[in-house]
């Protein structure tokens, strides 16, 4: 299997892991690295799903530089059959039922960490024969987002052209 509880030891190591890979892609592009919430993986429509998945294929709305490390999964729907994380043509499919099952409902990937870049996109399955919209899961991890720049203050146009302070517009 390729998920594990996260009461095992090792759960802790891996977490560990999976943040040191997003704290040096960080340093590496000047980004800040967060907790994986739904304003990462919805945008605008984050207040609508909240923390579960919408059914089919959602694509994150990821500023170019950006990296989302995964070290877990939580899932509270025992009609949730899989979650496939799409990048490129790289798939990488996850069965959650298992987790469900687990006290704490958390399972932690036993391998290296799942790490994607932006344009990467995640389809969900349910089992379920109600009409439903999503599924009680989430996937734990890191997001890396770059720092956006503050913008250029810019001078009022006077006469000729120039600025404010008295330089020649661009």
């Amino acid at each position: 299997m390729w998920l594990l509880p996260l009461s095992r030891a090792d759960a802790e190591r891996i977490i560990r892991r999976s943040y040191s890979i997003a704290s040096d892609h960080a340093r590496k592009v000047g980004a800040r690295v967060e907790p994986l919430a739904p304003k990462h993986i919805y945008g605008g429509d984050a207040d609508k799903y909240g923390y579960s998945l919408a059914l089919g294929r959602i694509n994150p709305p990821l500023t170019e530089a950006s990296l989302v490390v995964i070290w877990g999964f939580y899932n509270y729907d025992e009609y949730f059959d899989y979650v496939r994380f799409v990048e490129g043509g790289r798939a990488v499919e996850w069965f959650v039922e298992p987790i469900a099952y687990y006290p704490e409902k958390v399972a932690v990937w036993i391998d290296e960490p799942l790490v994607f870049r932006s344009g990467f996109s995640i389809e969900t399955h349910t089992t379920s024969s109600e009409q439903r919209d999503r599924v009680y899961g989430w996937p734990l991890g890191f997001a890396v987002l770059p720092r956006q720049p503050p913008p250029r203050p810019r001078g009022r146009r006077g006469a000729r052209g120039e600025t404010r302070a008295g330089e020649p517009q661009a």
